[in-house]
């Protein structure tokens, strides 16, 4: 049974690995193996880019090699804490966990000397324990209870106490013949799920014990959440303090080490999780997928999960409408729709203003508050139309946007190549699901037109058969879809002229694919049918 939705775990091995992320991996572990320690790597990207998932398959093979290892997720340690109470949370589970670690692979000889070593790591515990105690009583209390909060000698001097409780027990374990690589690599994870400034804070007081000889400090870090955090510091970020904010990055990090998103095997991905949902697809098909993903919200694989569970709820909800026929146009009209509301919500605003985009005017450009429209090159093939270049200037105003104009536009001369003369139709139909999945906060963009439901024990294709009926009775045997969508629209309110078209191409019987002249200057209606009768269907006329 195929699933409705895809989870957002992390992987947790390398078999699970659809990115192609082994190469890095194996890359990364060899280099820690042979670098000169104390060292700090930091694993650079914004969130939903991977970092988690790269850590999980380097300690998988560092621990394959017999390497002592200890991982924490910040973000579970800060949960329901003050942020002073973060940082001693944060060294006690770096110490448990390496604890745990440790047990389970039997790095001790004998018990004789594993009790020696339990009273070193339990001492280590108290301290952390004590420290982190004392902290939330003086903070609860207002009192001084043997730490001043405000004292940043009294702090540090605290954790440089845990310091060499961690240098001694980092010895003992580099000593111990099972751990032949003579290194501790210890994973903190998921700084960037944590408040900027509460992660900075962080930051600050772990890099007190980056500096222990035999110990390797792998980071999960955000660049950007760092540079937020240091705001309250060094203020707003400029290019006259820019050297700063760099410097606080630099002092912590010796190796950074950038995502390689733009290397990801993103088909893999796809077609793995649309199978997992059931999406099955033809190659062509799957290709144009694969180009809307690229095109709209990239290669960042959390948001590639979203868009992906999001499709499938509105997969699922046009299954319950009662229009509905499987429409391969519309489905992936839907897709595109999707990656625009996710990737661009402003543009995504636009297009539920006015879905039929190939027809914005002068008039639509000044009721988005573009009054002058100029492009930098009309001989662009995707500039030389009046709504591309509507929606270019339209993005210029937008650094985000300016940014990625192109990509906008071409995504959406990639939709209308793929839909052809259907386009406005199918426009229509999709949106009334894609405003399902927003967040945007613009109340119009929110609002999802009523569903219409045929009367009960019929459905819209006897409404339209009924209509039909009428229509031949009356010596009228061929009519276009905006014809029988009005009458059908009078005697039925609610029913979209898209739902009215994809019933009659569904039960066409003679349907010629025809392919869209996107330089063609006849926009004119010719989605015709010729009524058969019941139970022959329609002919497509054109």
């Amino acid at each position: 049974m195929s699933a409705y939705s895809i989870t957002d775990k992390p992987i947790t091995s390398i078999s699970e690995n659809l990115l192609g992320i082994e190469n890095y991996a194996t890359a990364l572990s060899r280099f820690v193996m042979g670098a000169a320690t104390p060292l700090t790597v930091g694993m650079q990207g914004e969130w939903g880019t991977g970092k988690t998932s790269l850590m999980h398959v380097v300690r998988e093979i560092m621990e394959e090699k017999n390497v002592a290892t200890s991982w924490v997720n910040t973000w579970e340690y800060s949960m329901f804490k003050e942020a002073h109470e973060i940082t001693p949370a944060v060294l006690r589970g770096l110490l448990e966990n390496l604890i745990g670690h440790c047990k389970d692979n039997n790095y001790w000889p004998d018990e004789k000397s594993w009790q020696e070593k339990k009273e070193k790591f339990t001492s280590a515990l108290k301290i952390v324990g004590s420290f982190a105690a004392r902290v939330a009583i003086s903070k609860a209390t207002g009192e001084s209870v043997d730490i001043n909060l405000d004292n940043p000698r009294s702090l540090i001097s605290e954790i440089a106490e845990i310091k060499n409780e961690i240098r001694d027990i980092a010895k003992i374990i580099v000593d111990s013949p099972q751990n032949p690589s003579q290194k501790i690599v210890f994973f903190v994870d998921d700084l960037d799920r944590i408040e900027p400034g509460t992660a900075v804070e962080i930051l600050e007081a772990l890099k007190n014990i980056f500096d222990i000889d035999n110990c390797v400090f792998i980071l999960a870090i955000d660049y950007d959440v760092v540079i937020k955090g240091l705001e309250k510091k060094f203020g707003k970020k400029t290019p006259e303090n820019e050297r700063e904010f760099r410097s606080f990055f630099d002092k912590i990090i010796q190796v950074p080490f950038s995502m390689p998103t733009g290397a990801y095997k993103i088909e893999n991905l796809l077609k793995s999780k649309f199978d997992d949902l059931g999406i099955q697809l033809n190659e062509t098909d799957y290709n144009d997928y694969i180009n809307i993903v690229k095109l709209t919200v990239g290669y960042i694989p959390r948001s590639i999960k979203r868009y992906i569970n999001s499709f499938s709820l509105l997969k699922n909800i046009r299954l319950e409408d009662d229009g509905y026929v499987e429409n391969r146009s519309e489905e992936f009209c839907l897709f595109t729709l999707l990656g625009i509301q996710i990737s661009y919500p402003t543009v995504f605003r636009l297009i539920n203003k006015r879905s039929d985009f190939l027809n914005w005017d002068k008039s639509f450009s000044r009721e988005i508050g573009v009054e002058k429209i100029e492009v930098p090159d009309e001989e662009n093939e995707f500039l030389d139309e009046p709504w591309e270049q509507i929606l270019w200037c339209f993005c210029q105003k937008d650094t985000y946007l300016k940014a990625r104009a192109m990509s906008i536009i071409e995504t959406l001369n990639y939709l209308r190549d793929k839909l052809g003369e259907q386009i406005g139709d199918v426009m229509e139909n999709s949106m009334e699901f894609a405003s399902m999945t927003s967040v945007d906060d613009s109340v119009e963009t929110k609002q999802v037109k009523s569903r219409f439901k045929a009367p009960e024990g019929r459905t819209v294709a006897d409404l339209i058969y009924e209509i039909a009926e009428s229509l031949k009775g009356e010596g009228i045997a061929s009519f276009s879809g905006s014809h029988i969508h009005k009458l059908l629209d009078k005697k039925y309110p609610g029913v979209s002229k898209g739902t009215v078209n994809a019933q009659l191409i569904a039960y066409s019987t003679n349907h010629p694919s025809k392919k869209y002249n996107r330089r063609s200057k006849d926009k004119s209606d010719c989605d015709w049918f010729e009524y058969l009768g019941r139970g022959q269907g329609f002919s497509f006329l054109g």
